[in-house]
């Protein structure tokens, strides 16, 4: 007879705790970068996320930072995979959630080097290779990027951020969020640039972001997305694509030319307008699934366009919103496009259910950051006003929670058209603060509110991705909380990434305000 023991093992995982890594203009104390107090300097802003590994973060305070003393114009920044690098901070943070965007970003990643002027500015600002979406920037103005070399496959292209995904077994699709990409300049692809040709792919996450005042030499001023054998189909949520310029295709090129060529990008709750192709098709947007020797149309390029708004858009030939070339397809629902130059082959594919095209009716189309000189802020001129037809007219799943400037959709039941909610309510009160921090019994979050009613309370919800939230609590109103301060503690999450919002409503569930929307990343996890 056979006897088998078995023996129970006991498995310890210790998940190591991830760095956080702080970067100033001028550094601080021993430029360790291991504090705000010992930050590293503008120079070490590369080693410090060349220094980082899977899970680590890198903050950076406001100011200007260049690549280089020197005039090689071949250096750039790099991000780094799995490594979050965010901008923006005034240099006493302790938590993410305390970051203020108030004013859009103040970190600013520049190309300026050598001399004044374009000329001799780096080819890239940013330049990127093997990266998943887990690899973030967020919170910077990227500019002075200037790609002017003659046209190869790896050169002339993504003035500001060039993310090179091309040829079998590469991906270059990082996540580009609450940034503005401006005054950058390439033979393609002026403000980005992204290379999924022959097999490779670069899909990235552009999120929160405004691209404008980009210009492309021959095409896609604002982005070009080159698919050609390949795929570079990204996702585009809650940004505005404005007054970019380029020969042709002056806000976005999609190429997904050639067998096994796509470039079919979404666009969720955006902004494309004020671009101009000043030499030919597209100024806002062209779909192309042409071959590159003019054999057939063997690829794929069909573009998901919803909750979006086109206006304005100007071209020299056809298609002033929107150009077709090939078979490719532009499909539109639920969205705003004046349709006013649009002749075949150059119209929306399919039923376009939900579409409008009367004028959105833009607060002020030609100031788009407003008075404030201010991006993401209640002055800016794509704003839509309250008598626009876009109020309301949009189509609810996967919207995002907040909107530009970072006000809560949904306002009433139904998402608006466009990059802003508008939402005409003034209350009372509001939430003066709201912080979130980890805590030896898990996540802690407070508040402090400006006026409170006792007939209301606090419903606190959770999400790991900053979308779709479930409630995870309830507190009520503390009648004699003279300081209107309050705390609660998660002592149940299950991530290390996590993202907290408060309703504030009364006893009838009807919604009175809601807090923006903070993020943790704690440095480990509960188990379950």
């Amino acid at each position: 007879m056979k006897y088998f023991l078995i023996i129970p093992l006991l498995f310890w995982v210790n998940i190591s705790a991830a760095t956080t890594r702080y970067v100033t203009t001028t550094g601080a104390g021993t430029f360790t970068g291991l504090s705000w107090q010992n930050a590293a300097p503008a120079s070490g802003l590369q080693l410090m996320i060349d220094n980082a590994v899977s899970g680590d973060q890198v903050w950076v305070a406001c100011g200007t930072y260049v690549v280089t003393a020197t005039t090689n114009r071949s250096l750039s920044f790099h991000m780094r995979n799995n490594v979050e690098v965010y901008g923006s901070f005034q240099g006493t943070e302790t938590t993410l959630s305390q970051r203020n965007l108030s004013c859009g970003p103040c970190s600013v990643l520049s190309g300026e080097i050598g001399g004044p002027g374009i000329n001799d500015n780096s080819f890239h600002v940013v330049s990127n290779g093997n990266l998943s979406p887990a690899a973030v920037l967020d919170g910077f103005v990227v500019s002075g990027g200037n790609d002017d070399r003659a046209n190869t496959l790896n050169e002339g292209l993504g003035g500001g951020i060039y993310n090179q995904g091309a040829n079998v077994g590469n991906n270059s699709s990082p996540t580009i969020r609450n940034c503005v990409i401006t005054n950058n300049r390439a033979v393609f692809g002026g403000g980005i640039f992204n290379n999924g040709y022959n097999g490779g792919v670069s899909s990235p996450v552009i999120s929160h972001c405004i691209i404008t005042n980009n210009t492309a030499i021959d095409g896609g001023g604002g982005i070009d997305n080159f698919g050609l054998a390949g795929n570079a189909s990204p996702s585009i949520v809650n940004s505005l694509i404005i007054n970019n310029t380029a020969p042709t295709a002056g806000g976005i090129y999609c190429w997904g030319g050639n067998p096994g060529g796509n470039s079919s990008p979404s666009l969720l709750n955006c902004v494309i307008a004020n671009n101009s192709a000043t030499g030919g098709n597209a100024g806002g947007l062209i779909a192309d699934n042409s071959n590159s020797f003019n054999l057939q149309n063997s690829g794929t390029s069909n573009v998901q366009i919803r909750n979006c708004i086109f206006r304005n858009n100007t071209a020299a030939m056809a298609g002033p919103q929107f150009a077709i070339k090939g078979t490719a397809t532009f499909n539109a629902t639920y969205s705003s496009i004046d349709l006013t130059s649009q002749l075949f082959p150059h119209v929306i594919s399919g039923a376009g259910t939900g579409n409008i095209s009367s004028d959105p009716q833009f607060v002020n189309a030609n100031d788009p950051n407003g008075n404030d000189n201010c991006w993401m802020t209640a002055d800016d001129g794509l704003n839509i006003s309250s008598s626009s037809t876009c109020v309301d007219a949009g189509n609810n799943p996967g919207t995002p929670a907040m909107d530009l400037r970072f006000m809560n959709r949904i306002y009433n039941s139904v998402v608006d058209i466009g990059a802003y909610e508008f939402n005409p309510l003034s209350l009372a009160v509001a939430f003066l603060a709201f912080d979130a921090r980890e805590v030896g019994a898990g996540i802690q979050l407070s508040w402090l509110m400006e006026d409170e009613k006792p007939d209301h309370y606090f419903k606190i919800e959770r999400s790991i991705n900053g979308f779709n939230f479930d409630s995870i609590g309830i507190i009520g109103i503390i009648t004699d909380n003279a300081s209107m301060g309050y705390r609660y503690i998660d002592s149940e999450s299950r991530s290390t990434s996590n993202y907290y919002r408060l309703t504030y409503q009364n006893h009838e569930g009807k919604l009175s305000l809601r807090s923006r929307i903070v993020f943790v990343h704690s440095r480990t996890s509960t188990s379950l």
